[in-house]
């Protein structure tokens, strides 16, 4: 397989990821009881995505190899959010989630400069990157806050 195929691949299931957040929703809010699946089912998919981006950064020597790398820092940027927000929901995660970010967003900004097929995927990645900081900086600034 070429490195077009893996990169197309990897996108497609980043992709699914949306429809995997509407089954989420929907279990969280009518059958809360089958909300583990939701969890399990953004797991095969970030989990895949990230292994196909990183079978094709090791094979693949083309400039494409970037676009596989910011996937990938995608895919553990957007786990480390995931596990914020599930079981590990410390304070001290803020600030392991903005390292993640930090190193995501050097990829991002590497692959701009060396890629030039696909670089919309780096700016899709670095807007949606700067969204969820601004909402971790949001549930940053409420941490402790009376709400009542």
């Amino acid at each position: 397989m070429d490195s077009n195929q893996y990169v197309k691949r990897s996108s497609f299931l980043l992709l699914s990821i949306f429809p995997v957040l509407m089954v989420g929703y929907y279990f969280a809010v009518n059958h809360e009881n089958l909300f583990f699946l939701y969890e399990w089912m953004l797991i095969v998919v970030v989990l895949g995505a990230g292994l196909m981006s990183l079978i094709g950064a090791i094979k693949t020597k083309e400039k494409e190899k970037w676009v596989l790398l910011s996937i990938i820092a995608f895919c553990v940027q957007f786990a480390v959010l995931a596990t914020f927000l599930g079981p590990l929901t410390f304070y001290p995660m803020f600030f392991l989630y903005y390292t993640a970010t930090i190193l995501a967003m050097t990829v991002f900004g590497i692959t701009l400069s060396k890629v030039d097929n696909y670089r919309y995927i780096s700016v899709i990645f670095m807007i949606i990157s700067v969204l969820l900081t601004v909402y971790m900086i949001i549930l940053q600034s409420l941490w402790g806050q009376d709400l009542t």
